[in-house]
């Protein structure tokens, strides 16, 4: 049985616009691709509407997609707020280890 094409780039397009358009307290989502496996999504969403967990360290959720089928792909939503996006920008707050922003596409709320 050969293995269903998976187009990640396009599925995190999708992923993003739906994401922006049903949850109000995101601004703006960033796709991080550089590092991530083939089947693997990887979103860094600023969300005014989340908790400021200052102290704790930055856990994305895992959303298991089509987990058993041909389709199967993994997407892990790290959600942070507006403080916790300006310590990520000035490096003062790390990402979880292997993401990156090389290569980051953003999509931000129109």
């Amino acid at each position: 049985m050969s293995a269903v094409q998976f187009d990640r780039d396009s599925m995190a397009h999708w992923y993003a616009k739906q994401h922006l358009k049903t949850d109000p307290g995101i601004r703006s989502v960033y796709y991080l691709p550089t590092n991530a496996p083939d089947r693997e999504i990887r979103f860094v969403e600023i969300n005014e509407l989340v908790a400021d967990r200052r102290d704790d360290a930055l856990e994305p959720i895992d959303f298991g997609v089509d987990t058993g089928m041909e389709s199967e792909h993994k997407l892990f939503v790290l959600d942070v707020t507006p403080s916790q996006w300006d310590r990520i920008s000035d490096s003062s707050l790390e990402l979880p280890s292997g993401w990156s922003f090389d290569d980051a596409v953003s999509f931000p709320k129109k």
